[in-house]
C-alpha cells in the first residue's frame, strides 16, 4: 500500500521495488466528464478536486508508440531471443543512440516493462515468495535497470548495479569484489535484460575509456543476460572507442554490440506526416476538457512539429502543461494562442525561435498548419 505522504508520481527506479513499482503503476484515469451544468453548478470545494482530477490524469498522458520505437522493441526482443540459451560468452547486445529528450529512455523502460510482465504471465512461479535456484532462496529479478550516475567510474557503475539488487553494503570493497558479489546474485536471480540507461555519464575519457570498456566487457561476459545501452553521441564516444581523441581505436564493446539510432520525428514524406498527424490525435484524444474541439490539434500538425522540432518528449510535454493551463483558466480547450504561453524546455524553445526566424513571415506552423497534407 502505497504511504499517505508518498508522491503519486514515478521517480527514476534506483532498486529493484522501484523499478516493480514503475512496471506496477497505473496511470491516473480520465475522469468522467459531467454535464458541463452540473460542473458549474459544483461548490468551489467540488470543483478544486475534480480539477485536480484532470490534472492528475493531464499529467499523466503517455508518449505514444512510434513506429521507430516498434522497430527499437523488435530489434531488442529478437536479440534477447537469439541469446536465450546461447553457449557461454558474451552475448551481442543493443546500444539506443540519439540526441537527448526523444525518448530513448522511455522506449527501453517500456519494452523492459512489457518483457517483465509476460514472464510474470508465464511464469508466476518465478515471483512468489520462496522461489529456490541452487538451494537458494532468491527474489527473481528478470530486468536490471540502471541510470547511470554522473562520472561514473567502473566502481561507481558495479555499487549502483549492488544498490539495485539489495546487496548489503554495495559500496564496501573492491571494484573486482563488488563485481563479483553483483554478478552471482544476478545468476541466482535469472537475470536476462540489462539495460544501462544514460551512458554517456560514464567516464569514457581517454585515460579511462580502455578501464570503462573492459569492465562492461568483463560484466556481460559473466551474465547470461541480454545488454542494452542508451546514450547521447554513443557513436563517437569511449564506448566505442577506447578514450577520446586521435589516436582512438574501436573496442570490444563496439564489436559486440548493433547500434540503433533514434532521432527526433521527420515530416519531410507523406508517410511521415500523417504518422505525426496519428501521434497529436492520439494524444488529443485523451484530453479531458469541455470545449476542446476533436481534431483541432491535427489542424495545427506543422507548428506543433515547429513547436517541438519533432521530440515526442516535448509534444508530450507541451500538450500536458497546455491542458493543465486550459482547465485553470477556464478556456477549456487546446489552442495555438494558449500554447505560445506555455513554456516547454530551453533546448525546445531555442530550437523554436530558430525555426520562426528562418522561415517567412507567417509561414512557421501557418494557422491551416496540417502536416497531412
Amino acid at each position: 500500500m502505497r504511504h499517505p505522504f508518498m508522491h503519486p508520481g514515478l521517480a527514476e527506479p534506483r532498486t529493484k521495488e522501484e523499478w516493480r513499482a514503475y512496471v506496477d503503476h497505473t496511470a491516473p484515469p480520465r475522469p468522467e466528464l459531467p454535464p458541463y451544468s452540473t460542473y458549474e453548478a459544483m461548490t468551489p470545494d467540488e470543483r478544486d478536486d475534480f480539477n485536480d482530477a484532470r490534472d492528475d490524469h493531464h499529467s499523466a498522458l503517455a508518449l505514444v508508440r512510434t513506429s521507430r520505437m516498434q522497430e527499437i522493441h523488435q530489434a531488442i526482443d529478437q536479440r534477447i531471443r537469439v541469446n536465450r540459451h546461447q553457449a557461454a560468452g558474451a552475448r551481442r547486445g543493443i546500444v539506443i543512440d540519439g540526441p537527448p529528450t526523444i525518448g530513448k529512455s522511455t522506449a527501453v523502460k517500456w519494452f523492459a516493462a512489457d518483457f517483465e510482465r509476460r514472464l510474470r504471465r508465464r511464469h508466476p512461479e518465478r515471483f512468489e515468495p520462496g522461489y529456490v535456484v541452487d538451494g537458494y532462496i532468491v527474489d527473481y529479478c528478470p530486468v536490471v535497470y540502471l541510470s547511470v550516475p554522473a562520472a561514473a567510474t567502473p566502481k561507481d557503475l558495479s555499487s549502483s548495479l549492488a544498490h539495485y539488487l539489495a546487496i548489503p553494503n554495495p559500496t564496501r570493497g573492491t571494484k573486482s569484489s563488488i563485481t563479483s558479489r553483483v554478478l552471482d546474485v544476478m545468476r541466482l536471480c535469472g537475470t536476462e535484460l540489462v539495460i544501462i540507461d544514460d551512458a554517456h555519464f560514464l567516464d569514457l575519457s581517454a585515460r579511462e575509456g580502455r578501464i570503462v570498456n573492459d569492465h562492461l566487457k568483463d560484466i556481460a561476459n559473466h551474465v547470461a543476460a541480454t545488454f542494452v545501452y542508451t546514450g547521447v553521441d554513443l557513436k563517437k564516444s569511449g564506448l566505442f572507442l577506447e578514450g577520446r581523441g586521435a589516436s582512438v581505436r574501436a573496442t570490444q564493446t563496439s564489436g559486440r554490440n548493433t547500434l540503433h539510432s533514434m532521432s527526433p520525428f521527420k515530416i519531410n514524406t507523406t508517410a511521415e506526416k500523417t504518422e505525426w498527424v496519428k501521434i497529436v490525435l492520439a494524444l488529443e484524444s485523451a484530453l479531458c476538457l469541455y470545449q476542446h474541439e476533436a481534431g483541432s490539434l491535427a489542424k495545427l500538425a506543422q507548428y506543433l512539429h515547429d513547436r517541438t522540432s519533432g521530440s515526442i518528449c516535448a509534444l508530450s510535454d507541451l500538450l500536458r502543461e497546455s491542458a493543465i493551463v486550459a482547465v485553470h483558466t477556464g478556456e477549456e480547450k487546446i489552442t495555438r494562442p494558449l500554447m505560445e504561453t506555455v513554456e516547454i524546455s530551453d533546448l525546445a524553445q531555442s530550437a523554436y525561435r530558430v525555426t520562426v526566424k528562418a522561415k517567412k513571415p507567417g509561414e512557421a506552423g501557418s494557422r491551416s498548419g496540417s502536416a497531412a497534407g
